[in-house]
């Protein structure tokens, strides 16, 4: 509960994959802040990607393996930084498109 009474929910980005219980606990996107996410980290896989390629046509491929090593790894980081800050453990995608998460947003809003 917050100072006014009012009780104080998570916002969450992610939901899970499989059902809780199952060994495997994948996350997907459920809001448009978690695609914006996703596309941060497609955006440094394919930039860091094409900055090796470029480097590497040109005679710098150790330039262009580390530029695309660091904007992969920056990328990722954020990437999995975000997905585990911001995802909902105990709910699935389905129960967000179901509308089942009370005090949260309708899927990808």
């Amino acid at each position: 509960m917050t100072s006014d009474g009012t009780t104080q929910t998570t916002e969450y980005w992610f939901a899970r994959r499989f059902p809780v219980g199952n060994p495997r606990n994948n996350l997907a996107p459920v809001s448009r802040k978690a695609l914006r996410v996703v596309g941060v980290f497609v955006a440094g896989m394919v930039l860091g990607g094409l900055m090796f390629l470029l480097l590497g046509l040109s005679g710098q491929f150790v330039v262009g393996a580390i530029i695309f090593a660091l904007l992969a790894g920056a990328s990722g980081g954020y990437f999995i930084t975000k997905a585990a800050s911001m995802g909902d453990k105990s709910h699935t995608v389905a129960d967000y498109k179901a509308g089942r998460v009370p005090g949260q947003l309708p899927y990808m809003s």
